[in-house]
């Protein structure tokens, strides 16, 4: 079996008690020389920190000779990430950013499936929602408020008519259904697509990321932008509003759909739930990072550099890792 280490800033941790027998380990990321002690002698590093730590810590990772991931979640900072590839690459040691959800997972399968339908298209829908929504804004806060808002303020990045595209995040509004939901709604945020328009660019003609929520949520939450609460002299105070009105949930779930159009059409759809106190979030951001990490441990993925995760992680492998799990993606040709 592995040797795990969680490393945090706060003695008291529930991770610990999440990761039997798993060492603690009191860490402070905001010093180097806490976080090169910790990851010397380390095979994998998996960085579940606020996006803006993760280019020191890729940095810092292939100093000590250790492979690397993180959940990303903004685009600029995993470019920083993918331009350490030489280094990498020197070193001997594999940095893969974007392994959770979106970006991470989605990638994996968007992927497997434009190569499965040689798709012109691919359409990716993904949210965590609460089960038992609660007006005002029928949402619940299921990861970092800050990671939340950087979605909704940051523009998309698109492939339309084959061109590289970026539109406003909060456009594109659009209905959408999985069975048993009310009614639904998609539109554009930032950072779901990551890395995967500049992967697939002149390979496909369209590609683009929507987040799904109950209906009337991007109504209310475009007000608050166009009133200017998102605006970097407000957007703490903003944050801190959010964090108490939205309730944390723990009863929430997942949905995923991927629609690739091409010699075939195919498409995917996912809904994963909590389950045994982990939150679905947790479950579709925690198990594909930790897929990921190992399949680095274990050479399973034996390209070294600096890598987004559609370009190196083995997809039915993935899948199949992710069925072990409970986390069950359902393909049909349409």
């Amino acid at each position: 079996g592995a040797e795990v280490q969680v490393g945090d800033i706060t003695e008291h941790t529930h991770l610990s008690h999440l990761l039997e027998g798993a060492e603690f380990l009191k860490l402070n990321a905001n010093n180097p020389h806490e976080v090169e002690q910790a990851m010397r002698n380390k095979d994998i590093v998996i960085s579940a920190l606020p996006y803006d730590f993760n280019y020191e810590m890729a940095k810092m990772a292939i100093k000590c000779n250790a492979g690397f991931c993180d959940l990303g979640g903004n685009t600029e900072v995993v470019r920083k990430e993918l331009s350490l590839h030489e280094d990498a690459r020197k070193a001997e040691v594999t940095v893969i950013p974007d392994c959770g959800l979106a970006p991470g997972m989605t990638n994996v399968i968007a992927s497997h499936l434009i190569k499965k339908a040689n798709a012109r298209e691919m359409h990716i829908r993904v949210g965590g929602l609460p089960q038992n929504p609660e007006p005002p804004l029928n949402y619940a806060l299921v990861f970092s408020v800050h990671g939340l808002v950087n979605e909704y303020v940051e523009k998309a990045k698109i492939i339309r008519k084959g061109a590289l595209e970026e539109v406003e995040s909060l456009t594109g509004l659009e209905e959408i259904s999985f069975p048993g939901f009310g009614e639904l709604e998609a539109f554009y945020t930032s950072g779901g697509t990551s890395t995967l328009p500049e992967t697939f660019y002149g390979i496909v003609e369209e590609l683009d990321y929507k987040t799904i929520r109950y209906k009337g949520h991007c109504e209310k939450i475009k007000f608050l932008k166009d009133m200017g609460f998102f605006d970097s002299r407000h957007r703490q105070f903003t944050e801190q509003i959010l964090e108490k009105a939205l309730s944390r949930d723990k009863d929430d779930v997942v949905l995923a759909r991927w629609i690739a159009s091409g010699e075939i059409n195919i498409i995917a759809d996912m809904v994963d739930y909590c389950s045994e106190g982990i939150s679905a979030m947790m479950r579709t951001t925690g198990f594909p990072t930790s897929i990921i990490a190992q399949m680095i441990a274990n050479s399973t993925i034996d390209k070294k550099g600096a890598l987004p995760p559609e370009r190196c992680v083995p997809p039915e492998k993935f899948i199949e890792e992710m069925k072990k799990r409970n986390i069950i993606i359902k393909e049909k040709k349409i």
